[in-house]
């Protein structure tokens, strides 16, 4: 009875841990030393799923593995950060509603060469982005 329940507690102590091995990241966005509100922060390994954040009034951003885990994948990322938002609407007869524009040189989103490295623990990964990058 002792090691069926010894068992037990083995299967059911392993089951909250898949998944791959996640740490949380945290920072600041600024554009020529301002706040970046809003912005969408991409946080891409080389394998498996992407963690995503978006930045607060103050360009804090927190980054979200899934609904139910917070942080990233422990490694190297590619990222990305955009304030640009999708178009929406188009249903039926109703006219497309135009997303934002993108407020970011290009060489932070969508030919974006960022990357970060996430370690296990607590990670603030800040991002000072230059309206005229070199």
């Amino acid at each position: 009875m002792c090691l069926l329940n010894s068992f037990t507690y083995l299967i059911l102590s392993g089951c909250g841990n898949s998944g791959p091995e996640l740490a949380t990241v945290t920072g600041n966005v600024t554009l020529d030393g301002k706040p970046v509100p809003d912005a969408r922060v991409d946080f891409s390994p080389q394998e498996g799923r992407a963690s995503v954040g978006t930045t607060n009034t103050e360009g804090v951003y927190e980054l979200q593995y899934s609904l139910e885990k917070e942080g990233a994948v422990i490694g190297s990322h590619n990222v990305k950060i955009t304030t640009e938002r999708a178009t929406t609407g188009g249903e039926g007869n109703e006219p497309l509603v135009p997303g934002s524009k993108e407020l970011l040189p290009s060489v932070y989103n969508s030919k974006s060469q960022l990357t970060a490295e996430v370690t296990p623990g607590e990670n603030v990964i800040d991002f000072s982005l230059q309206s005229q990058p070199d």
